[in-house]
């Protein structure tokens, strides 16, 4: 049975149930979506942790970098809001393929959005708990913290959404002030002026020389990564009050505060740096210019909310998979006594709580994994292959579903559409040509035929699916 929203304006299906599901509660305004979603992002661990690899790619161009990086997450970013308006669901991603694409293609992008889900939370955990013993002088280990992190995230996670939507807004307040806490740092003793910006360098052989193209470009893609999140404000549909077009503005909105908070302590780093040749070739550059322009006081403030903003995340991405297996619970995409389970809403939280914590066990799982930064390095490619169907699906919505509504239209198509696509497939190439093992490529094919396997066995069947 699938039911037409008159609020949303879309499909709500039930599973294979003899009653319909639970519809989520309106109760989120833009603000709280956007302030979720950027918390999924966690800006301070994606300028720690992914940020240094752009810096020793393209030195004082990482910024250039960043900011090409931007143009390109902003072309993803349209093409979220205009899918996520005219095909408004809780499902995110999979739902905007199976209605432009067809049913095959859907679940397909379901099984990679899920596989990526569940590695995400433990993959943040893992490296948490240095900068939880730098902020408090302490030794915890780390498998301890990372399982304590990922289970209380969970746990929270099955929250009342509002309730969440202060507890990651409250962290987030402090997670941008170390950032702004760094950008002080930066720009207040600058060793350089902004012409490093225009003109960026790079060490190599312990010289400074001209950061080329050849250097700056590459780094455009461990930017996006550090930009990636930003169309979880999908996932929210559902619990956004107002029209289609709020789901789009929270996307956009999202990705604006992103960009900022990231590019102006990036600036700051390569400004304030004492020597843009250690800044180059350290391992650790963001700590080198925190440890030069600062006392160790500082750097224990700047630990803890890095500390802060790893658990934050891992409560906003707990909070997103939820409803993106609520809503698949509800096209019954699954077995009958999971389709009931995940779609299930806790009667006094108003959460899918099952849903949320069918993935705690998997999650809290992975902690124990010695390799899993090896094992996890497929996630990137899938991510990349996600982009790339949404960017298809914008291209080809407004012809293949002019049935439907499209609230919001962004600028400059088919271009903005065609940029993604190719800046996702130019991404997806360099980063299978520079693995150096096909072991990525073997996890997705088994993920591929798996997907296949289960959609002939639960999916293919379902009314609710074929309905939306």
């Amino acid at each position: 049975m699938a039911m037409m929203s008159k609020s949303t304006g879309t499909l709500q299906a039930s599973p294979a149930t003899s009653e319909a599901p639970r519809a989520l509660a309106q109760t989120l305004s833009v603000r709280d979506a956007v302030m979720i979603t950027v918390s999924g992002v966690t800006p301070a661990s994606s300028i720690f942790v992914i940020a240094p690899f752009a810096i020793q790619q393209a030195g004082s161009g990482a910024v250039l970098s960043f900011l090409l990086g931007g143009v390109l997450a902003f072309a993803f970013a349209l093409c979220y809001a205009e899918l996520s308006a005219a095909h408004r669901s809780a499902g995110g991603e999979y739902v905007m393929a199976k209605r432009v694409f067809g049913t095959l293609p859907g679940y397909l992008t379901f099984i990679a959005v899920l596989s990526v889900s569940v590695f995400i939370p433990a993959v943040l955990a893992s490296g948490a708990a240095p900068y939880l013993n730098n902020a408090l002088g302490t030794h915890f280990g780390n498998q301890s913290v990372a399982l304590t992190i990922v289970l209380l995230g969970y746990v929270l996670g099955m929250l009342n959404i509002k309730t969440n939507a202060w507890i990651t807004g409250a962290f987030l307040v402090v997670e941008i002030g170390v950032l702004m806490l760094i950008a002080g740092l930066g720009f207040g003793a600058p060793h350089r002026g902004a012409d490093a910006l225009i003109h960026p360098v790079v060490a190599s052989g312990g010289a400074l020389l001209p950061a080329t193209a050849a250097a700056i470009v590459p780094a455009i893609g461990t930017a996006i990564f550090c930009y990636n999140g930003f169309g979880s404000a999908v996932f929210l549909a559902e619990d956004l009050r107002g029209g289609n077009r709020n789901v789009a503005k929270a996307v956009l909105y999202s990705l604006v505060v992103i960009l900022v908070v990231e590019l102006v302590p990036l600036a700051a780093i390569v400004l304030g740096a004492p020597s843009l040749a250690e800044l180059s070739k350290s391992a650790d550059p963001i700590g080198y210019v925190v440890s030069a322009l600062s006392n160790p006081a500082v750097s224990r403030v700047v630990s803890g909310g890095i500390f802060l903003s790893v658990f934050n995340a891992i409560i906003a991405i707990v909070i997103t998979m939820g409803r993106l297996l609520y809503s698949s619970g509800r096209h019954a995409l699954w077995s009958r006594s999971c389709n009931r389970a995940f779609s299930a809403i806790h009667p006094r939280l108003e959460s899918p709580w099952l849903a949320t914590l069918a993935l705690a066990v998997p999650s809290a799982g992975l902690v124990f994994v010695s390799s899993l930064d090896e094992l996890t390095a497929f996630t990137v490619d899938l991510l990349l292959l996600v982009y790339l169907v949404v960017g298809l699906a914008a291209l080809a919505s407004r012809f293949v579903r002019r049935d439907v509504e499209h609230h919001y239209r962004m600028p400059f198509w088919p271009v903005t559409p065609l940029v993604a696509v190719a800046g996702a497939a130019y991404t997806l190439y360099t980063t299978l040509a520079t693995s150096a093992k096909p072991t990525d490529l073997y996890i997705i094919a088994g993920l591929f035929f798996v997907a296949l396997a289960m959609y002939a066995m639960w999916a293919r069947h379902s009314d609710a699916f074929r309905a939306l």
